[in-house]
């Protein structure tokens, strides 16, 4: 059985590799820095929902 691995997604206004990608799985979500991709931290998706909301506002 192959596990599948997430799909880092980063934001389409970033010119750089120095950025925050973010990956949807179905236990939540994980943001990680593209500088420093071994390490990610785990959030709700309740709590991306509410950063995003108060990113676009």
């Amino acid at each position: 059985m192959n596990a599948v691995l997430p799909e880092w997604r980063k934001s389409s206004y970033s010119e750089s590799d120095n950025c925050v990608e973010l990956a949807r799985w179905s236990g939540g979500n994980s943001v990680r820095d593209s500088k420093n991709p071994a390490r990610k931290l785990e959030v709700s998706r309740r709590s991306v929902r509410r950063l995003l909301a108060f990113v676009r506002a």
